[in-house]
């Protein structure tokens, strides 16, 4: 069963399903409307929609590549873009968006980057990407709190919970790295606990885990502090990607020829927000299902259900299907190409 589980083929077969029945569910009682919707949407503003999708990707790119160059300097965007949408394509077809990072591991080392500095550069990207995208997300909270809390009232627990989780992770990290008691309560109580219930079954193997996932995290925020000018680089186009990717619904909207303002951006990226935070933890890979009926409901609230259905399909079908289409293209790519060899004196110890 395991093994099943862990097969892409599986676990693409588990994302159509999902998605089959999602669309079964949003189009059997508006089907015709919603279908003659999708057939008149403007071209030039689906190929923005399109377009901002994969400068996302670019970002991310962008992103690698700046962190990567510090000990590779023979690193080029061109690589970073690669590895960006093979991680995409990886997250999608696996439960939680667990295979992402071993796919990038496989591509850093076809690029000539050694297995040590890749899980390095994954790490800092994963420590700046995390803390930005919490802080980003906390502020379109605060932007639209009241009007949202008053809509969403039996819903937005579930966006604070996920919000409270993304933040606790890269939170209890710096925590437990800081203060010795904090790991000290940690190891010795809450781990204990979770045995008690069955949720921890080898406590040794899980201290180890933690003290080993402890100290690389101290060493790459050690890193860190070295190149101020790189954190802040790798925030702003942190930022720039995760205000893109909430503003997308929002160009959907007017693709489908519907009637927005500029005043309901603000709105629709917090929404996105609220949605990317509400499905975060689906284990199913892709989220699919959840993420379909999870952003008709918040969506239809401003825009209406009909118009929200519609939207939803396109919506889904530019941030997540389409792009993964181009990420599994790029791992072939990536397969197909040369191993990039590196003489060791050409790399940097940061």
């Amino acid at each position: 069963m395991k093994k099943l589980f862990k097969s892409y083929l599986f676990n693409i077969l588990v994302i159509v399903s999902f998605t089959i029945l999602a669309l079964y569910f949003t189009l059997k009682d508006d089907f015709k409307t919603i279908i003659n919707t999708l057939t008149n949407v403007k071209i030039p503003y689906l190929l923005l929609v399109l377009g901002l999708v994969l400068l996302i990707q670019v970002l991310i790119g962008m992103i690698l590549t700046t962190i990567t160059k510090l000990s590779n300097p023979h690193y080029k965007l061109r690589y970073g873009i690669v590895n960006a949408l093979v991680a995409t394509f990886f997250h999608g077809i696996t439960p939680s968006a667990s295979g992402g990072q071993f796919a990038q591991v496989y591509v850093f080392k076809k690029q000539g980057v050694d297995i040590a500095d890749s899980a390095s550069v994954l790490w800092m990207d994963f420590i700046i990407y995390q803390a930005t995208m919490c802080l980003t997300v906390l502020l379109l909270i605060l932007l639209r709190f009241t009007y949202f809390y008053q809509k969403y009232s039996q819903f937005y627990i579930f966006v604070l919970l996920g919000f409270l989780i993304n933040a606790f992770v890269i939170f209890g990290l710096w925590a437990i790295a800081r203060f010795k008691s904090v790991y000290t309560f940690l190891t010795t109580t809450l781990i204990r606990i979770a045995h008690k219930f069955r949720i921890v079954k080898d406590i040794n193997a899980t201290l180890h885990n933690i003290d080993v996932q402890l100290e690389k995290f101290k060493k790459e925020t050690d890193k860190l502090k070295k190149h101020k000018s790189i954190i802040i680089k790798c925030i702003i186009l942190n930022v720039i990607r995760c205000l893109l990717y909430y503003a997308v619904p929002y160009f959907v909207y007017i693709a489908l020829g519907f009637e927005v303002h500029p005043g309901m951006l603000v709105s629709m990226m917090a929404l996105t927000s609220f949605v990317s935070m509400t499905t975060a933890f689906i284990p199913i890979p892709g989220a699919s299902g959840g993420t379909e009926a999870v952003f008709t409901l918040m969506f239809s609230a401003i825009m209406g259900l009909k118009a929200s259905k519609s939207v939803m399909i396109l919506w889904r079908f530019a941030s997540f299907y389409f792009i993964m289409l181009v990420g599994a293209l790029a791992f072939v790519y990536s397969k197909a190409s040369k191993e990039v060899e590196v003489r060791h004196e050409d790399r940097h110890i940061y």
